[in-house]
């Protein structure tokens, strides 16, 4: 009993010790990160955050980065690299783990890279967990995992409620057209919000066009015209024809509260769409 006890008292300190530096999956977060380093800064390994700074330089020894006079060098990269993987960063892991498998600066190691992939995805990395799902789905890196639906929808379940797009909207797919899955309406809808309203990219407008059209047509959700003339609008000039059908159905005041929800959201996510208003209802 007392060596279970242990064993588990072991675990949960090596989870507590985990870090992941740059959960976004767009990469955004860790080129902002990247834009605010200093060569003497990222170089100097006496003060605070080494393991960080190991990963900045393994990620740079790979591909060599002249704005911080760096010449590519594979052995400095992969032992910088290992040595913030060793120091609890996630981000390194699942670094080293693409590496193994494409074969860059180290021999390719399916068997490796699958290890590292794993690690890091049980730790909560986004894309490692979407480098799972994939492959377990044959969607992408072939011959990481075999062939399973179950464990594939498992993993991208994960980095989809975590905040990826791009593991959401591959779900919304697989449930809308009943791919490896049994269709389901609901959990399409589920999904296809997921990916469309993501945390890391503000102002995402990918997949607004099948919401406008589940909206329009309560595929998974009620069936809601002031959201969906909102959603084809935002869609601009391909959202014309929407408009034009739904607005034979809808009030004045329908319309003009879904342009101002349109305008609302493009105000508070900086970006301008829309266009060819249908402003009469008929």
């Amino acid at each position: 009993m007392r060596i279970f006890v242990f064993a588990l008292a072991m675990f949960m300190t090596c989870v507590a010790q985990a870090d992941i530096l740059f959960q976004d999956p767009t990469g955004k977060a860790l080129n902002d990160a990247i834009d605010k380093l200093s060569e003497n800064g990222v170089k100097d390994l006496s003060s605070p955050n080494v393991s960080e700074k190991k990963f900045f330089l393994g990620l740079f020894y790979v591909k060599g980065a002249p704005e911080f006079r760096i010449k590519r060098d594979c052995e400095r990269a992969v032992s910088f690299l290992q040595d913030a993987w060793g120091g609890g960063v996630v981000d390194a892991g699942y670094t080293l783990s693409t590496m193994y498998y494409n074969g860059v600066c180290v021999k390719k190691d399916i068997d490796e890279s699958r290890k590292l992939a794993t690690q890091a995805a049980q730790e909560g990395y986004i894309l490692a967990q979407r480098m799972l799902g994939m492959s377990y789905l044959d969607e992408k890196w072939e011959k990481l995992y075999p062939y399973d639906v179950d464990k594939g929808v498992y993993w991208l379940s994960k980095a989809g409620d975590a905040g990826d797009g791009v593991s959401a909207g591959q779900l919304s797919h697989m449930y809308g057209e009943g791919e490896g899955v049994s269709e389901n309406d609901c959990k399409y809808f589920y999904w296809l919000k997921k990916a469309v309203f993501t945390k890391y990219e503000k102002g995402n407008l990918l997949g607004v066009s099948g919401l406008a059209s589940a909206y329009e047509k309560g595929v998974g959700t009620k069936r809601d015209l002031v959201k969906a003339y909102k959603y084809y609008d935002l869609v601009g000039s391909a959202g014309v024809e929407g408009k034009r059908r739904i607005a034979k159905e809808m009030t004045q005041e329908q319309i003009d509260e879904a342009l101002r929800q349109s305008k609302e959201w493009q105000r508070e996510n900086n970006v301008q769409v829309g266009g060819g208003f249908i402003r009469r209802a008929n």
